[in-house]
């Protein structure tokens, strides 16, 4: 059986969160910029925030999943739609208090915050739409540029070495 969608992401999540930890205990140690150890557990903040929405939402999936004659299926499609429209108003509301600030830092908090939250909305949608699909063809259209611009590099190499023998 398929894992929930909600469940992959918070596991992907959970993941990101290990890792900002040992960069910021890392950070810590080597006595790097406070502002970059900050805006790490700003990160971590943020991710554990969408830790908790996805966890409020699949207990009250499980709360109401009595429901007759409704399939699975549909019913993690719900969930993922509300954690979904969680996470875009979320981020609308930072927007708008991205408006109001004046100072520097508070704005690049913000941002970062809103870009840690646009991460995790493209992780739910790799998952939505069969990630391995996606990122496979991600990888197919980065192979293909390279070598389209392989091969114009080669061409302009020939063309000049042709200029260059006239």
């Amino acid at each position: 059986m398929q894992k929930h969608k909600l469940l992959e992401l918070n596991k992907i999540i959970e993941e990101r969160i290990g890792s900002l930890r040992e960069e910021v205990e890392i950070a810590t140690n080597m006595k790097l910029n406070p502002l970059y150890i900050i805006d790490r557990k700003d990160e971590i903040e943020s991710l554990r925030w969408t830790t908790r929405i996805i966890r409020c939402v699949l207990d009250r999936a499980i709360d109401g999943r009595q429901q007759l004659g409704v399939s699975n299926i549909r019913l993690e499609l719900e969930d993922t739609k509300k954690f979904e429209n969680m996470l875009h108003d979320k981020i609308q509301e930072l927007e708008i208090e991205l408006e109001d600030l004046n100072i520097a830092r508070e704005k690049e908090v913000l941002v970062n915050e809103i870009d840690t939250l646009d991460c995790v909305l493209g992780h739910l949608f790799n998952l939505k739409s069969g990630g391995d699909e996606t990122r496979a063809t991600e990888i197919g259209g980065v192979n293909n540029n390279f070598h389209q611009r392989e091969k114009f590099i080669k061409t302009q190499d020939l063309e000049t070495k042709i200029s260059a023998q006239i």
